[in-house]
């Protein structure tokens, strides 16, 4: 049987390495402009990624992950916006329509046996309404 999809799975000694690079990187203060360049670059070429998941924290300090089709990411980046009117601190009607920052530099593979084959994680931030 063939089978239809084919989403990066990555072994464990791999996973290992890459995200150990990315560690370097932020260690050695590489330019954010370059990190950008070079995730969004992966991301664009690396066919078997489908989706990101975008993790932030409320004001309380609690995590939220959000999963975002890979094609949508790359080209809402710069404009990447949520309904955060469930995210505490952020409920007033007023407030809800929120947009976040992707930090490049916190960008890591994932182990497909836990998240799910062909997907990363990158952490961000809220930028504003």
């Amino acid at each position: 049987m063939t089978e239809l999809r084919d989403f990066l799975e990555i072994p464990y000694e791999q996973l290992e390495e890459l995200n150990l690079s990315v560690k370097r990187q932020r260690l050695a203060r590489v330019s954010p402009d370059v990190m950008r360049e070079e995730r969004m670059r992966y991301l664009t070429d690396e066919r078997r990624i489908k989706a990101v998941t975008v993790c932030f924290t409320d004001l309380e300090g609690r995590l939220h992950m959000l999963d975002y089709d890979k094609k949508f990411l790359l080209s809402s980046a710069d404009n990447l916006t949520f309904d955060g009117s469930s995210v505490r601190g952020f409920t007033v009607q007023a407030e809800s329509d929120l947009r976040l920052a992707i930090d490049w530099s916190a960008f890591y593979w994932l182990p497909a046996d836990i998240f799910g084959p062909g997907k990363v994680l990158v952490f961000g931030y809220v930028l504003n309404q």
